[in-house]
């Protein structure tokens, strides 16, 4: 059985003797084929120590809970005496037993992988509980001696000149204290989730008798991208159980619960129930889009961008057209929740527990909605946590590899507020302004649109084309309210359909937003965020940039500390 890439880069360099201490962080909490048995997978550590014990003599594993052990009797053997000889030189007692808290473990390790006679691996699991990611005003006199002793470990020149080397175990590397994470001759190491050959190794390896399928397991395979083996795992057990055949849809839905509980509630999966058939007006946007749409499923993925801003006022169907773009690429649609958290580190470990996600899923739209309250600029008082989720995310959008597989779509009527560097090409290669609706045309479309949407039904004298000059700067969703109301008055008069009479009567009734200011402002960050100047209505298309900058801040103050 072949070796997981991860291990054979840990093995590559150690041996090229770049270091010694290496942070596996990532899928840890997945099964790994066993070395020793065929066909067999076992947990991380237990496949480490079965890697380690090729080559060492000793093989120590440690977390607080349980300790000190070791994946043979005669491994303990040996490290009592090479503990008690280093003792003996010493002057000391010897001892019979090993301790357990971390302050009296380090010491000890640091004793024996800076011993050059002694041939060991060390594997510390749960890493984060030793030394967690914590302000040092926070921390006790205890935690600060054990991050002490790991900085001291990780950068030991006697660790790098032994044949003795440390591996640490956490799934997420934000959970670790920065200063031992930055240790020059530390390495990390991301374990990824399972590709789809590994997935198809592991399912042809499980036991599936009385298990029924209406897929076979190279299909199974390419359905359960996204899961961990463990999780592939569940799936045959509950199949078992429950006497119920693997199905397409009982899969589907599965992996959506399992991916949304391991994400705990940070995304959510979205099947959008439309596609831009049902999306009033538009035409250019919707044809940019389709464009895009196109090249993902030809796998033209030169013709796709690494992502895309979708930018304008409140109520322009910003949602709407990113949930139908989803439906119309064929692409998995996840969204963000709000990912942040008041504790240090936590933040940082739900995106990349939410990256993680996305790129073993792979060919996925991450949308992010009202993206400048989850990625604003300003970050005074969070602790540096604003500037490196930002930065996280922006070396997550630089990954070219991800060109045609991931697809980060944000959203945002104050684009001003998103870091400046976030939204540059080669980020965001495709910014859409959306306005409110231009002409009549457009709004009768919009207003179309909402009729099928809703299944509201129209008598032949309800007449779209009156209410649509009547409705000149309201947006698309006061136009759906329009559309909504009149259908209530039709329902209030017990008439199935609705007539000209329930259309004039809501479009008196719904009052439109009369924030004209912030709206106007709105727009104008529209047309700045533009990528392309034939995108714009034809009343911004003559303006430069200077004209813009200039109207923009006259507004910014005339509207004062509301735009701050």
């Amino acid at each position: 059985m072949s070796q997981p890439a991860w291990a054979a880069d840990l093995a590559r360099r150690y041996l090229a003797g770049e270091s010694s201490v290496f942070l596996l962080h990532g899928n840890t909490r997945d099964l790994f084929p066993s070395e020793e048995q065929s066909g067999q997978y076992v947990g991380l550590v237990t496949y480490i120590e079965q890697f380690l014990a090729r080559s060492k003599d000793i093989v120590l594993t440690y977390n607080v809970s349980q300790g000190v052990r070791f994946p043979a009797p005669v491994m303990r053997a040996r490290c009592m005496a090479a503990i008690n000889a280093r003792r003996a030189l010493e002057g000391t007692e010897p001892i019979d037993t090993l301790p357990r808290a971390p302050a009296e473990v380090l010491p000890m390790i640091e004793s024996l992988v800076t011993d050059p006679s002694q041939r060991i691996a060390v594997v510390i699991d749960f890493f984060e509980t030793i030394v967690p990611m914590s302000d040092l005003s926070y921390m006790s006199d205890a935690d600060k001696a054990t991050l002490v002793s790991m900085q001291r470990l990780s950068g030991d020149p006697g660790l790098l000149a032994s044949d003795n080397l440390i591996v640490l175990v956490s799934e997420h590397l934000s959970d670790v204290h920065r200063r031992v994470v930055s240790s020059a001759q530390l390495a990390t190491l991301r374990i990824p989730l399972p590709a789809e050959a590994a997935r198809a190794t592991f399912i042809d390896s499980q036991d599936q008798e009385g298990v029924g399928a209406e897929m076979s397991n190279a299909t199974l395979a390419a359905v359960t991208a996204g899961l961990s083996l463990l999780q592939v795992q569940s799936l045959f057990r509950r199949a078992r159980q429950s006497g119920e055949e693997i199905r397409f849809a009982t899969v589907s839905a599965r992996k959506k619960e399992i991916i949304e509980r391991e994400c705990h509630g940070l995304v959510e999966f979205v099947e959008p129930a439309h596609t831009f058939a049902e999306v009033g007006g538009l035409d250019g946007l919707k044809t940019d889009l389709m464009r895009v749409a196109n090249a993902i499923k030809g796998g033209n993925t030169k013709r796709v961008p690494m992502g895309i801003l979708f930018v304008g006022p409140m109520g322009t169907g910003k949602t709407y057209v990113a949930e139908a773009f989803a439906a119309e690429s064929g692409l998995t649609c996840l969204k963000f929740k709000n990912f942040r958290e008041r504790w240090v580190g936590s933040t940082e470990g739900n995106l990349e527990k939410i990256l993680d996600v996305v790129e073993g899923l792979g060919h996925v739209l991450l949308i992010i909605d009202e993206a400048d309250r989850s990625m604003g600029s300003g970050s005074d008082g969070d602790g540096g946590t604003s500037s490196r989720v930002i930065a996280r995310l922006k070396e997550f959008m630089s990954d070219t590899s991800h060109r045609g597989r991931v697809v980060m779509l944000m959203m945002t009527n104050r684009p001003d507020k998103l870091d400046a560097d976030l939204k540059r090409p080669g980020r965001f290669d495709l910014k859409i302004p959306f306005f409110f609706p231009e002409d009549n045309g457009t709004r009768r479309a919009i207003l179309a649109a909402s009729a099928r949407k809703n299944g509201i039904q129209l008598s032949p004298e309800g007449q779209l084309g009156a209410v649509a000059e009547q409705t000149a700067g309201y947006s698309s969703a006061e136009l759906e309210l329009v559309m909504l109301a009149a259908a209530a008055i039709a329902d209030d008069a017990g008439r199935a359909m609705v007539d000209q009479a329930d259309l004039t009567a809501a479009t008196g009734d719904v009052i439109p937003s009369r924030d004209t200011r912030m709206l106007a402002y709105m727009e104008l960050l529209a047309v700045f965020e533009s990528s392309s100047r034939r995108m714009l209505p034809e009343r911004f298309q003559t303006l430069d940039t200077a004209t813009v900058q200039q109207q923009l801040d006259a507004l910014k103050l005339q509207l004062g500390r509301r735009v701050h």
